[in-house]
């Protein structure tokens, strides 16, 4: 990926609205090189991955798509699921040389990081030491987002993330709008977690009065884009830039949506010496 215009995916949760083939074929009428694939119902939930995945990478590649990553919706912080979801991550870790992603992207799971306790953090650290085994023998590299509402919500807990992490095939899918929802200063953020950025989401938006997420156009809301592509240009980071989609209008407007944020995202590569990088 020597050009910027080649790190833009789009992670297929943009397109819930549409099924799995539908939002395929879009991904790529809309001249995306890539889909982060959402590993979860309506598109590739763990029964069709058990079932079907020759298909699914079939299809994928038939639509002239690379896959940036397998993005799964984790929870390893409640005992007595813990071996299901290590179980279900171990099966798209081990899909992720059929779709040719060097990268799955993990959640952490909740609570957020300041109602932590240590019991959660260690049950965390046990589901990381097993599946960085199974990542290690397929050459796969395992990226945990920063997530709000989950431990990974601030810089710190992201650190810490990062400080009981058995090998640095744990890295991370840093989510810039998560951190500013956070209070993080981004200036601050991305130099302390560049060297282990493996994946990254792209979305905007402001929070309401009460707290709530509010998703507006990738323009629009908490994240300077301009000033972040400098910080990556900075940070060295080389992958891909996933955008996603996730107000009023993607569930209305899906596909014009997603056209709208990628002309959006070209434009301030365009204008930032970002593409230069």
């Amino acid at each position: 990926m020597d050009h910027p215009a080649d790190r833009i995916s789009l992670f297929s949760q943009s397109l819930f609205a549409l099924s799995l083939d539908a939002a395929v074929e879009a991904t790529a009428e809309l001249g995306f090189p890539a889909i982060e694939l959402a590993c979860r119902a309506p598109h590739f939930d763990v029964d069709l991955a058990r079932t079907d995945a020759a298909n699914v990478a079939r299809h994928i590649r038939d639509a002239g798509l690379s896959v940036s990553a397998l993005s799964l919706f984790n929870s390893f912080t409640e005992e007595g699921s813990l071996d299901r979801q290590v179980d279900e991550a171990v099966t798209f870790i081990r899909l992720a040389p059929l779709f040719g992603a060097s990268v799955v992207k993990l959640t952490p799971g909740p609570p957020s990081s300041s109602e932590a306790t240590e019991f959660h953090w260690r049950l965390l650290g046990d589901a990381m030491r097993r599946l960085v085994v199974v990542a290690n023998d397929l050459g796969v590299r395992l990226a945990f987002e920063t997530h709000m509402r989950q431990l990974t919500d601030t810089l710190a807990g992201t650190l810490r993330l990062l400080d009981i992490a058995p090998s640095d095939t744990v890295g991370l899918t840093v989510d810039f709008s998560n951190f500013r929802f956070a209070g993080e200063d981004l200036r601050e953020a991305i130099p302390a977690v560049g060297s282990r950025m493996l994946n990254a989401h792209v979305k905007n938006g402001v929070l309401g009065p009460d707290g709530a997420w509010l998703f507006d156009r990738l323009d629009t809301g908490l994240t300077d884009y301009a000033e972040l592509l400098a910080l990556l240009r900075n940070a060295e980071y080389s992958g891909y830039l996933a955008i996603e989609c996730l107000g009023p209008d993607a569930a209305e407007r899906p596909i014009e949506t997603a056209r709208r944020d990628k002309a959006i995202l070209q434009k301030y590569i365009d204008q930032t010496s970002y593409a230069r990088a």
